[in-house]
């Protein structure tokens, strides 16, 4: 029978416990969590599941309450983790619901609103949600396409739309190098990068410096910065999970647009993240509908996997204060 179990984790402690869960994303990692609660308004609870001795879920639930009240949101992205080696029942993810359920919207009479760790085209999916929830109407699930890294880098360079591969080959001829790793004085001139690009586009991102730094601080990303000659020409962000990386952030300044910077950049992130034994490359958001179209192209140039989560669900009792707050989510989410 399955048990939830709320606590407090400990860096260490929480990615143990979640390092062989094979849907694990950036949204469940304690890294994310707490860099949201240092940059925003929120705050992390943390949730494991067990079988008898057995841990079999685990969730990272994001909260912000109303000022001076008990009501406010609870956020799952991506969550509950419930895929493990050797079990994987979907009927485990719906009674994890269940009880995500009862502690959040019915105990706590908080607003509760999961967009769920599944794709969309699996099968099971249809004997969710359980009792108690409702699908969201008019939401745009997440989107995106992964590189298998375990193929050749040959295969992977072939793949390619034959512009992207053409771009990058001009990178190349250019003579451009680059220098790549996570210590802190690197990642550093790739904020400074990524903060003047936003300051001349004058463009505010879900991801931000602020956001990037924090998850730095606890280990999280692996950066790289483009030259020609002594001339710096932008940086790349990638976060490290698991066996996944995922491209956050790319930033390069006019001199690296000319010679094709971004593409060399990529390519070489691709390389080492190879290098460093990941298995998946996970290419940040690709969604004709939400993604501005250059970024579109250029991503879809490398001829990923194409993916798309499931929707989202909700719970919540009838009280004013959650339609408020459904009604509030629903506008800014719109927008």
């Amino acid at each position: 029978m399955i048990q939830m179990f709320q606590g407090s984790f400990s860096h260490s402690e929480w990615r143990e416990l979640v390092s062989d869960f094979q849907d694990l994303s950036l949204l469940q990692t304690w890294e994310y969590g707490e860099a949201k609660t240092r940059t925003g308004p929120w705050k992390v609870e943390r949730t494991i599941f067990m079988d008898n001795s057995c841990l079999v879920g685990a969730c990272q639930v994001m909260v912000r309450l109303i000022p001076f009240t008990s009501r406010g949101v609870a956020w799952i992205n991506r969550g509950p983790l419930w895929r493990r080696p050797g079990r994987q029942d979907i009927k485990d993810l719906s009674t994890m619901l269940s009880q995500l359920r009862q502690t959040w919207a019915e105990d706590r009479g908080i607003y509760l609103r999961v967009a769920l760790p599944l794709q969309n085209n699996e099968e099971g999916i249809r004997c969710l949600p359980p009792r108690g929830y409702s699908w969201v109407k008019n939401t745009v699930p997440w989107t995106s396409a992964r590189l298998d890294l375990s193929s050749p880098l040959e295969a992977l360079r072939g793949q390619m739309h034959q512009k992207w591969r053409n771009c990058l080959n001009k990178s190349e001829r250019l003579g451009l190098s680059g220098e790549f790793g996570n210590d802190a004085s690197l990642l550093g001139q790739v904020f400074e990068e990524y903060e003047k690009f936003l300051t001349k586009k004058d463009f505010k991102p879900v991801i931000t410096p602020l956001f990037c730094r924090q998850l730095q601080v606890n280990g999280k990303l692996w950066g790289g910065i483009a030259r020609l000659g002594d001339q710096r020409l932008g940086g790349i962000i990638v976060a490290c999970y698991g066996q996944t990386c995922e491209y956050l952030v790319g930033a390069v300044n006019e001199a690296g647009r000319a010679t094709n910077a971004t593409y060399f950049l990529l390519w070489q992130a691709i390389c080492q993240m190879k290098q460093s034994g990941y298995q998946r490359f996970d290419l940040g958001g690709v969604n004709p509908q939400t993604t501005p179209p250059g970024i579109f192209s250029f991503k879809s140039g490398l001829k990923g996997t194409p993916y798309r989560m499931a929707g989202e669900i909700e719970a919540y009792d009838r009280s004013l204060f959650n339609h408020g707050i459904r009604w509030y989510i629903t506008r800014t989410r719109d927008r």
